[in-house]
């Protein structure tokens, strides 16, 4: 007959142990990967922010810079949300129309009354479009404000972005 010390197996405080540490070792993994699923969310977000916000100044900036003047009486001024509409010529030197407008959170832009579509990308939200119409003896200028939201309630960014441009068709010599 065999003596109950020659059995081999785990004794209770060592089968204890092992469950403590295999259940440590799971908790600073999971850590890790919930980490890591935020930090991935909102650099997404700011990255969407980024996009959108340099895309649309980019744009709206080059048609005002190619501008002839600005319609005051059709744009709407230190207001938000703005709108701004600018006469212009198209690359065969037709006169065209150019509106950038406020649409449910979507940056637009309008060429000739025809809505060319958004301007910012489709998970961010314009919160605030301000323009103000500077003007000098020699020109005009256009500041523009912006403010750029995106994330969700738990990963909400934000930012604002500011650009200035003057209309050289607006020059006077």
């Amino acid at each position: 007959m065999k003596k109950l010390s020659e059995k081999r197996g785990f004794s209770l405080v060592e089968m204890v142990l092992y469950v403590a540490i295999l259940v440590l070792m799971m908790t600073v993994i999971i850590n890790i990967f919930l980490s890591l699923s935020r930090t991935q969310r909102s650099m997404k977000s700011a990255r969407t922010i980024q996009n959108s916000g340099i895309f649309a100044l980019n744009r709206m900036a080059e048609e005002t810079r190619g501008g002839l003047f600005v319609k005051t009486a059709s744009s709407t001024f230190n207001v938000s949300p703005g709108v701004l509409v600018l006469n212009t010529i198209d690359a065969s030197g037709n006169p065209k129309t150019v509106e950038f407008s406020l649409s449910n959170g979507v940056l637009r832009l309008k060429d000739n009354g025809v809505d060319q579509g958004a301007l910012t990308q489709l998970d961010s939200r314009v919160t605030n479009l301000i323009f103000s119409l500077i003007t000098s003896s020699s020109s005009q200028a256009v500041r523009t404000q912006m403010t750029v939201e995106s994330g969700t309630s738990t990963w909400y960014k934000s930012k604002k972005f500011y650009s200035t441009v003057i209309i050289r068709g607006s020059y006077v010599y």
